[in-house]
């Protein structure tokens, strides 16, 4: 019991010590191969950032979250910032961008068994349609006609499309790709199924510059500008092998 007592005493401490190292903040969902705890280096746009910030002498915390709550943890006070947003999300949250890191190849999953066969959105309307809550999908796909039921992330949907409660899911390609080929419940039975709908760059966002702090788009910037320099951006896009940008 007394163990028990001191260790909720040590907690707040060893919390804060944890995160005081770091220069800043950024906060991320599970979206691999981009960003993901169960990936080399947290996967090739988290370790992007974490050597752009180091080459600038700065050491950066990324935390994992589920994506809602990512986009409250901008308005916390304790982030500077949030990895990888859409274009719409850099918008509704007033952040500054940086520069495209990836494409993100927007479109639909389908059980293999009962594929969906469409040429336009219109073909899809009634359907029924997997969502993540809080992303910032376009509104051309939202106001489709497709009926659309959120969940917490993407695997979560894609287990319920396997399910039988979607007869679709609106993902990012690379990622429902390699959601898919990990889970073994879902390999083979889910694919991707063409036209994209939308080709969506995939950016850093962060606040305002406050008093005191470094303007932190910037530095990442200047980063970024170092890493591809050196050779060192292309070199991490190799290992991660992903598309580069």
């Amino acid at each position: 019991m007394r163990f028990l007592l001191a260790l909720f005493v040590l907690l707040p401490s060893l919390f804060t010590s944890c995160a005081a190292w770091a220069d800043l903040r950024l906060a991320t969902l599970e979206y691999p191969p981009y960003c993901s705890q169960q990936l080399p280096a947290g996967g090739s746009i988290v370790e992007l950032t974490t050597r752009a910030f180091a080459t600038q002498g700065h050491k950066v915390q990324v935390d994992f979250m589920p994506w809602a709550r990512v986009r409250a943890a901008l308005h916390s006070g304790h982030y500077q910032g949030a990895l990888a947003l859409w274009p719409r999300e850099i918008i509704e949250e007033n952040l500054h961008a940086s520069r495209p890191l990836f494409y993100s190849e927007l479109g639909l999953f389908v059980r293999n068994d009962t594929p969906v066969r469409f040429n336009d959105l219109t073909q899809l309307r009634g359907h029924k349609v997997g969502v993540v809550r809080g992303y910032g999908y376009p509104q051309s796909i939202l106001r489709s006609g497709i009926v659309t039921e959120e969940a917490v992330d993407d695997i979560s949907n894609l287990r319920k499309l396997d399910a039988g409660r979607f007869d679709l899911v609106l993902l990012e390609r690379v990622v429902g790709q390699h959601l898919v080929t990990a889970d073994e419940h879902l390999r083979g039975k889910l694919s991707w199924q063409p036209p994209a709908l939308a080709r969506i760059p995939l950016l850093a966002g962060f606040t305002a510059p406050q008093p005191g702090q470094p303007d932190w788009a910037k530095v990442y910037e200047q980063g970024l500008r170092a890493l591809l320099a050196s050779g060192e951006y292309t070199r991490i896009l190799e290992r991660h092998n992903s598309p580069s940008p």
